[in-house]
């Protein structure tokens, strides 16, 4: 089986979840709503019992989502009950009956600390409308979301959802990026406000391709903020995939470091990222992600929702030596044991 079928499936699986993963506040507006845990997933645990770590939760699947309070409330408790520094549980949207995910995120305890940006201490400002268009994307993908029409075209090097009223908001982010792209960069790179940077790097991936668009989002990949680094990452994601030469531009070893997060979003991006690398199977990249990231990986691979599993699944397999072919048709089982396998001695000492 070719290549480009793989690189067709990639892209089927990336349009089936990207609408569900783009914007939390659709997962917020369901645990209002009062939705259950459909599945609980978990990272960052090398060392521990996974049968123990769901025990001492107190959550289970079919349980009611707890709120946002509630959430961050249990963090601590729960850290000392397993015996790591840090936790963090992080609700997302969802399974195709509308409940949730819980990702239990898990401090690794050897894992080298991630170097963030400083905040800026900038007063730079977008327009109003384009703040608006910004929350008003967010709204539309939820309402995507929920009517269950979140198909998605990157073939241009950015996103367009399939949802009508989505993609003419994100056509008029589109014709003020490629305006004013640098006010985008300026924004991004000196605004104290989180919302503003925010906004900036979803927008600054809608402008036209340039050294100065990759630089700025690379650097946003790594904001203090948590929403400017996923907003960073998708764009560049697509950007990359989109045209394979950026990747020069992108520093993997920093990619492999978001890959031990305690965040789950900068996990779930940068797989992304890292499953873009590896297409080439150029030796060298091949052996720092194996060297850098297997266990993460691992643990992603295992995720109860295939589709957030999927590039991981892809990464993995080019590692154990798979053709693209053999690839396709195992993750079309959703076979994740026999990739599990085939990695096994990667562990070894």
């Amino acid at each position: 089986m070719p290549a480009s079928v793989s690189l067709i499936l990639r892209e089927w699986m990336k349009a089936t979840i990207t609408a569900l993963i783009a914007v939390l506040g659709c997962t917020l507006t369901l645990v209002a709503q009062e939705h259950r845990i459909g599945a609980i997933n978990f990272y960052g645990y090398l060392g521990l019992d996974l049968t123990r770590l769901r025990a001492e939760l107190p959550w289970h699947e079919g349980d009611i989502m707890p709120s946002r309070d509630q959430l961050r409330q249990a963090q601590e408790a729960y850290a000392k009950a397993i015996g790591r520094s840090r936790v963090k549980f992080t609700p997302n949207c969802c399974l195709p009956d509308g409940r949730l995910f819980l990702f239990v995120g898990i401090a690794e305890p050897e894992a080298a600390p991630i170097l963030f940006n400083p905040r800026p201490a900038g007063d730079a400002q977008l327009p109003g409308e384009v703040v608006k268009l910004s929350q008003a994307h967010g709204r539309e993908i939820g309402l995507a979301v929920q009517r269950n029409e979140n198909s998605e075209d990157d073939s241009h090097g950015y996103r367009l959802l399939g949802y009508p009223p989505a993609r003419a908001v994100e056509l008029k982010i589109r014709e003020y990026a490629r305006a004013r792209p640098t006010e985008l960069l300026k924004v991004l790179a000196e605004s104290a406000d989180d919302t503003q940077r925010a906004a900036a790097a979803e927008a600054l991936g809608y402008a036209d391709e340039s050294a100065a668009q990759i630089a700025a989002l690379v650097e946003a990949s790594f904001d203090r903020n948590a929403e400017v680094r996923d907003n960073a990452n998708r764009a560049l994601g697509i950007l990359v995939a989109y045209d394979p030469k950026l990747l020069k531009q992108v520093p993997l070893k920093r990619y492999l470091a978001l890959l031990h997060s305690i965040d789950w979003l900068d996990r779930n991006k940068a797989a992304d990222l890292v499953d873009t690398f590896t297409r080439t199977r150029d030796p060298e990249v091949l052996r720092i992600v194996r060297a850098e990231a297997i266990t993460p990986l691992r643990e992603i691979v295992q995720w109860k929702d295939f589709s957030h599993a999927f590039c991981a699944f892809e990464v993995l397999g080019r590692i154990a030596g798979w053709e693209e072919g053999r690839i396709v048709e195992l993750s079309l089982k959703q076979d994740v044991d026999s990739v599990l396998q085939a990695t096994s001695a990667s562990l070894k000492p």
